[in-house]
């Protein structure tokens, strides 16, 4: 017996096996690399720690949109890796995907279904409208018909008749201004709804005068002052979009003489009565050349001269600046490259930034920073007198070019990879056999530095021999002739600045306004306050006349009281 129980059977060991499977303790197989959790685990270790680097690491010359670009596209891969894997790889029951992936998709839809509509800001980051924020109400015209208005027009030093000021450079004249808004904050003394576009505020007298998108019309309105109501309003048919800009007409009215001149983002060009808003004269001057439009629309705001307006629809190889009429809009001169448009050349080259008038070695010419380069040209004939290339893959030069002190160098800032150059233009004159003076120009670089002020929107303040800028959104101050930085401090954005009353004003693109004293050797912040709250996305230029600082974005506009000394009736 003991034998027989100590010594099994041959089969006993598939007897066993055979037991073990029939009682259903085998091992479970073994799951392939990919349905396993390690695979989603993996992604998010591999991906997150590319995210990581792109958000604290990576420091491209593009500025902080490329960053912000890649690390959407690895969000995006990452959660459509995880969604997947989920759905289609994993170990889960179909009835466990199905209970989480479905109520997660009508989740998607019913918030994707919820946006109005999406909005960028200068370093491309997303922000949603959604449905259920309230339009904005804006003021409208009067039933009756404007009657003619009697009125004298004059402009005051203080006034804001144009871009950045009289001479589009930021250097105001202002009364001694509040600098110290913690212990006295300035007066609101108005706010109204707006409609979209990134016009900034001409101001002559008593009336703000500015551009908005109104539905499908583009519409020049005229406000009070004083109480910033609405006073008159033209309305044209124009409707320009572009995704990642937005809506809406992006040029400033200029003023002068008792006349607006505007220049849509469409290609319109209009001149109207300053008190009525009658039109005096309109054309469309794409559809009059017969060329394209730029991919963020029409941007430079009219220059008016003596006897001409100047307006720059572009050309493919640039050189596209045209002199009207001031009184009739015909015709006077039209540059060289408005004559080369044809269908194998359809590109438009027109640039972002707004003609000027600079004396270069006592000669007055008018210079444009279009997207091929930097451009003079004759006041009476349009004819090139220099150009240097400084071209972007994105053809985007939209700050001011600054001549600086010594009347021969001028700088010029860029963003997409360009930075900061300044070119020293000289002149040559010769007299020929007949005793004929002949005079030619040459313009070379003196620096350039692609890390140095990558103005994207941004134009620059020149005060005191030093240049203030944002630098892919920080302040940064340079002496501009070597191209020395001073110091880089203070994240504003994509704002915009004005100079006055020894302080440079910084309307930062989330809707704080800043007061910055100019000082080459450090960044000091006077002061600030928030004018345009619930904003991520300021790109109107602020205006200020006689201390009275009007801020606007694409949806409101405001004003607010800066003077030191506030006259007594006020």
């Amino acid at each position: 017996m003991n034998e027989t129980s100590d010594n099994p059977t041959p089969n006993s060991s598939s007897s066993t096996a055979k037991l073990h499977s029939d009682s259903g303790t085998n091992p479970p197989p073994k799951l392939r690399w990919y349905r396993s959790s390690k695979f989603p685990i993996f992604a998010i270790v591999v991906l997150g720690l590319g995210l990581l680097w792109a958000q604290l690491f990576f420091d491209p010359i593009q500025g902080d949109a490329l960053v912000n670009l890649i690390s959407f596209a690895m969000s995006a891969l990452l959660g459509m890796i995880l969604a997947f894997w989920f759905t289609f790889l994993s170990f889960y029951s179909r009835r466990t995907v199905l209970t989480i992936m479905i109520p997660l998709l009508l989740i998607s839809v019913g918030w994707a279904a919820s946006i109005r509509s999406v909005e960028f800001d200068g370093d491309m980051k997303a922000n949603f409208v959604y449905r259920w924020e309230p339009p904005p109400v804006l003021q409208q015209a009067q039933a009756s018909p404007v009657q003619e208005a009697v009125g004298i027009y004059e402009e005051s030093p203080t006034d804001f008749p144009a871009y950045r000021g009289r001479n589009f450079d930021g250097i105001l004249v202002s009364p001694p201004l509040n600098k110290d808004w913690q212990a006295k904050p300035p007066q609101e003394l108005w706010r109204t709804d707006v409609g979209e576009g990134y016009a900034s505020m001409s101001v002559v007298g008593n009336s703000l005068i500015t551009l908005e998108q109104r539905e499908n019309q583009e519409a020049v309105t005229c406000y009070d002052t004083t109480t910033g109501q609405l006073k008159w309003i033209h309305s044209y048919p124009a409707r320009f979009y572009e995704a990642m800009g937005g809506l809406g007409p992006r040029t400033t009215p200029t003023i002068s003489e008792g006349r607006v001149y505007v220049a849509g983002a469409a290609g319109d060009a209009i001149c109207l009565d300053f008190f009525t808003g009658k039109v005096i004269w309109s054309r469309n001057l794409l559809q009059d050349l017969n060329i394209p439009n730029v991919i963020w629309g029409q941007s430079s705001s009219p220059l008016v001269l003596e006897d001409k307006v100047i307006f720059n629809p572009g050309a493919p190889d640039g050189d596209g600046l045209m002199a009207l009429d001031p009184d009739t809009g015909k015709t006077i001169w039209q540059a060289a490259g408005l004559s080369k448009y044809t269908e194998e050349n359809k590109s438009n080259h027109c640039g972002y930034s707004s003609p000027i008038v600079m004396n270069i070695h006592d000669v007055e010419q008018l210079i444009i920073f279009e997207g091929k380069g930097l451009r003079s040209c004759d006041l009476e004939t349009g004819e090139t007198l220099w150009h240097y290339p400084f071209e972007n893959g994105a053809d985007v030069n939209s700050a001011q070019p600054v001549l600086l002190d010594d009347g021969h160098h001028i700088f010029i800032s860029a963003s997409y990879a360009m930075g900061s150059a300044v070119v020293d233009v000289q002149k040559t004159t010769e007299t020929n056999a007949e005793g004929v003076e002949k005079i030619s120009w040459t313009v070379e670089k003196v620096w350039h530095e692609e890390r140095t002020l990558r103005s994207k929107f941004t134009s620059v303040i020149y005060r005191d021999g030093y240049i203030y800028g944002l630098d892919e959104g920080i302040m940064m101050c340079i002496e501009p002739l070597t191209g020395k930085k001073q110091w880089k401090a203070g994240r504003f954005g994509h704002g915009q600045l004005v100079y006055a009353d020894g302080c440079i004003l910084v309307m930062a693109e989330d809707g704080n306004l800043h007061m910055i004293e100019p000082n080459p050797t450090e960044f000091r912040e006077l002061t600030s306050m928030m004018v345009l709250p619930n904003s991520s996305k300021v790109w109107n230029p602020q205006a200020l006349a006689d201390g009275i600082v009007y801020v606007r974005d694409h949806r409101q506009m405001a004003a607010f009281d800066l003077r030191r000394v506030i006259p007594e009736g006020n």
